[in-house]
């Protein structure tokens, strides 16, 4: 489940998507289904750059696809990446939008290049990791394994923290340079990753819920908030007993007090929890409209056989030309606006259109969709030469096409 700027996206065992949008004063409506995973889907996030309102929903499933819908064009789908064998656990996506994190249940963490639509890195984690999370800029993220959350740099890849936790982590949150994790027995502690690992936890609600800690979520009273390094002053945890609770983290106890902490305001739903998320109560602005950028200045004097008319005179003096290079039988070059290279950037397509041609020793061993490239049978011979007929053996026809080619003349049986 995810929900940002209004929106709230939640996923299910019937491979469908539900979004819903919520307006300032509560109103919910239900957008739709978005239908395209062939399984579980079991993480969905939202992502919008600078603080607007999303424009990408990212989606893992059982199938272990990671798809790309576009928030603005009514869900349509942009990208389908084979992530992880499996199924895809979490996601996270960078503040930028360039790259995106994904963990999946064959121990692998990867990163994704979101510009052209493929993986960057990929390793294998010493133990599965079950979710993960950018920090606040991006140059850290979170992951959490069983008893285990560490801290791992972005762009070096190496380890920066690590923490054991006395139970099993089901669910976090993180702020700044703090960790907050609930625990399986009802504990969420806190760990700041400026301290020493061998301190362990800094903070601790003892006994937050009576069994298990099921969400997880830091408040946000207005849009874009930061907290710093001091973290946040609210939390809210969501139980698998059906309760949630607000906490005020600066009456939290010392972590070998086993006193049971006391919560700002409780409530009792009833319903059996699998995750929890909270959006600020503001409306974000709507994204910025892309602007087309001006043609490039030209000197005075300069000549440009490409140059787009601006004018009225200049247009009518392109359409006579036009008309006398026709009379001539002269062909007429579409106007551009660009001649240079520098002036514009080439982006590949998904799938480009490539001739068709024979394979040689040069090329790779894996073709374009990953598949190793083998040797073609005998049969395939057969039916890639047109000229071979059914009948004749493809090594009397090479003979045959050999002494040809040098005007040798095959040897005469005698007749007997």
């Amino acid at each position: 489940m995810t929900c940002d700027s209004g929106y709230v996206a939640s996923g299910g065992a019937d491979d469908v998507i539900r979004v819903y949008h919520v307006d300032e004063s509560g109103a919910i409506g239900d957008l739709g289904a978005v239908v395209g995973h062939e399984g579980d889907v079991r993480c969905v996030r939202f992502h919008g750059a600078g603080g607007y309102a999303p424009t990408r929903l990212l989606s893992g499933s059982s199938d272990g696809a990671l798809k790309v819908w576009d928030v603005t064009r009514n869900f349509e789908l942009v990208k389908t990446m084979r992530a992880h064998r499996g199924g895809v656990l979490s996601i996270s996506a960078h503040e930028s939008g360039r790259v995106a994190l994904t963990c999946g249940a064959d121990a692998h963490v990867a990163m994704w290049d979101m510009q052209k639509g493929r993986v960057a890195y990929k390793y294998k984690a010493p133990e599965r990791v079950e979710s993960l999370a950018f920090t606040r800029g991006g140059a850290e993220y979170i992951t959490q394994a069983a008893q285990r959350i560490s801290s791992t740099d972005a762009e070096a890849g190496n380890i920066v923290m690590t923490f054991t936790t006395p139970a099993k982590v089901l669910t976090f949150e993180t702020s700044g340079r703090m960790v907050y994790a609930g625990c399986e027995g009802g504990d969420v502690y806190g760990y700041d990753m400026r301290t020493a690992a061998a301190k362990g936890a800094v903070m601790r609600l003892a006994s937050a819920h009576p069994q298990r800690v099921r969400g997880l979520v830091i408040p946000t009273t207005r849009l874009g908030e930061t907290f710093g390094d001091s973290g946040p002053t609210r939390l809210v945890t969501a139980g698998s007993e059906g309760v949630v609770r607000t906490w005020d983290l600066r009456s939290s106890l010392s972590v070998q007090d086993d006193t049971p902490a006391t919560s700002v305001a409780s409530i009792d739903t009833g319903a059996r929890y699998t995750c929890l998320c909270a959006m600020a109560s503001e409306t974000p602005p709507d994204a910025p409209a892309p602007k087309l950028e001006p043609l490039p200045a030209r000197k005075e004097g300069a000549k440009h056989r490409d140059a787009v008319p601006n004018s009225k005179e200049q247009k009518n003096q392109l359409a006579k030309t036009v008309e006398k290079r026709n009379e001539k039988g002269g062909k007429q070059r579409k106007p551009t606006g660009f001649d240079d290279d520098d002036d514009f950037e080439i982006v590949p397509q998904d799938k480009p259109e490539t001739s068709k041609r024979e394979p040689n020793r040069f090329d790779d061993d894996e073709d374009d969709d990953g598949t190793p490239y083998d040797k073609p049978t005998h049969k395939q011979k057969k039916n890639n030469n047109k000229k071979l007929r059914p009948s004749v053996a493809y090594e009397k026809l090479a003979t045959s096409a050999r002494r040809k080619a040098n005007n040798i003349e095959p040897k005469k049986r005698r007749s007997q």
